[in-house]
């Protein structure tokens, strides 16, 4: 009987292995292209994303962002009720309209005892030029609170004494409603955060408001000078050329 010998593979067997290992070198790279390319796509869009919300990458505070786009374009504020320190209720438009002035409108909460501080010795200068220059019908001062449930019109009228308000010049308000407060604070990109000991993180500008309710600029509360002579110069435009 004849010894046992291997068995030799057949020809087709030899060339379907053959093309089998061929078959997963060329799969191993493609997989890879594939999810390569895959994640690519992804970061792509969320590049594409932050470059749209960020402007372009010019800006990453909303404060910053809402600057820029208003300094393109001047927006219309949204209709909010307000409550003013004498307890009367009105709405912002209607607060704004009267004489066709121009308002500088700031954000704050009377329990603050930092930013809002700095905020209302800002505004007590600004009173102080405006009665000066006798500005009192081109340009007036609005503050408004941004913590409706704890800010009462009592707290208002309190703050309004202290502070040593003209209402001919200055007002102080709050919204009715606190579930205004949202849409408020993103027509003014204004971010509001929570801290310790029920107080709030802010930021703080000077918004520059027409009497029709339209935002057309933002600027530094810290040059409160050049903000008023800009609210000036945005009610007395130059006459335009003969």
């Amino acid at each position: 009987m004849p010894a046992d010998r291997p068995l030799s593979r057949t020809p087709d067997l030899a060339a379907s292995e053959s093309r089998a290992h061929v078959a997963a070198d060329v799969a191993g790279p493609a997989a890879l292209i594939k999810t390569f390319a895959a994640t690519t796509a992804v970061l792509v869009a969320a590049l594409l994303v932050l470059m749209h919300a960020t402007d372009g990458g010019q800006s990453f505070t909303t404060e910053t962002l809402r600057r820029q786009q208003i300094s393109r374009q001047a927006e219309l504020i949204p209709a909010f009720d307000v409550t003013l320190g004498n307890g009367q209720r009105s709405t912002l438009k209607a607060v704004l309209a009267p004489g066709g002035k121009v308002w500088l409108v700031d954000f704050v909460y009377i329990r603050c005892q930092t930013l809002c501080l700095s905020l209302g010795s800002v505004y007590q200068q600004l009173q102080a030029h405006i009665e000066a220059r006798d500005l009192q019908d081109k340009v007036g001062l609005l503050s408004i609170s941004f913590d409706p449930a704890n800010d009462s019109p009592a707290a208002l009228a309190d703050y309004a004494k202290r502070m040593g308000m003209n209402p001919q010049v200055w007002q102080i308000a709050t919204l009715t409603h606190w579930q205004d407060r949202r849409r408020l604070l993103d027509a003014f990109g204004i971010m509001v955060l929570p801290a310790p000991l029920g107080e709030f993180e802010h930021n703080a500008a000077l918004h520059l408001v027409t009497s029709d309710a339209m935002l057309s600029r933002i600027m530094d509360y810290a040059d409160a000078k050049a903000a008023l002579d800009t609210a000036v110069a945005s009610r007395n435009p130059p006459a335009a050329a003969p």
